[in-house]
């Protein structure tokens, strides 16, 4: 079943994320929703299921702590998008603002357009993808998974990175713990399965790898 939310007026984070739970109760498990005004902390905690579009801007931590839910946002997003989520899909179809994926424990990002700074910080098995450029501190303390950037990095990308993996395709500045390796094989199946699940045009070829130097950094 579907189901959608609008609203000609003033409408406020409460009464989106009630609505939505409300839909869900009803098994209304694929919703679309107009946003009139950027608002924090919408769609938050949705779990495995569940389908919600947000056509327009969006404010801060949209989809964060989701566990299992696919939610695509026709339109920009705020900060940390996804924080801590544990499973499922955010599609941002615009730029969004810092801390994309901050502690994520699984699922993918992806933003279609830039991001800001500290993107896939302390990300701990998730896939985060900008199809664009970044900021500085870039998967600053990650643990595991894989941060993608088609663009270009800023400073300080892979600042004491302890695992995972982070793919550039532009320019970098690499941070403390952080070594740039050549993609082998496999490195090139992945991204190649993963540009064309989301529909990426990049070329693999200007790619590169950051990997930790040392597993375990901070003793030396």
């Amino acid at each position: 079943m579907t189901g959608e939310l609008t609203s000609d007026g003033e409408i406020s984070t409460r009464q989106i994320n009630m609505g939505i739970k409300n839909e869900i109760a009803n098994d209304n498990n694929l919703l679309k929703i107009e946003i009139p005004e950027k608002l924090d902390s919408i769609a938050v905690g949705l779990k495995d299921g569940v389908s919600v579009t947000l056509k327009g801007d969006v404010g801060d931590f949209v989809g964060a702590l989701t566990d299992g839910a696919r939610i695509v946002i026709d339109g920009n997003a705020g900060r940390y998008v996804g924080d801590n989520m544990t499973g499922g899909e955010i599609i941002v179809n615009g730029s969004a603002d810092d801390g994309v994926g901050f502690g994520t424990y699984g699922g993918t990002i992806v933003v279609h357009g830039n991001a800001g700074n500290g993107i896939g910080q302390l990300n701990k098995g998730g896939l985060i993808v900008i199809d664009g450029d970044i900021g500085n501190l870039a998967g600053l303390y990650m643990l595991f998974g894989d941060i993608i950037v088609t663009g270009n990095a800023g400073v300080d990308t892979g600042d004491w990175i302890i695992g995972g993996t982070i793919y550039i395709g532009g320019t970098y500045e690499t941070g403390t713990n952080a070594e740039v390796r050549e993609l082998d094989t496999d490195d090139k199946k992945k991204l190649k399965e993963i540009f064309d699940t989301y529909k990426i045009e990049a070329d693999i070829s200007k790619f590169i790898k950051m990997e930790p130097k040392k597993l375990r950094p901070f003793y030396g």
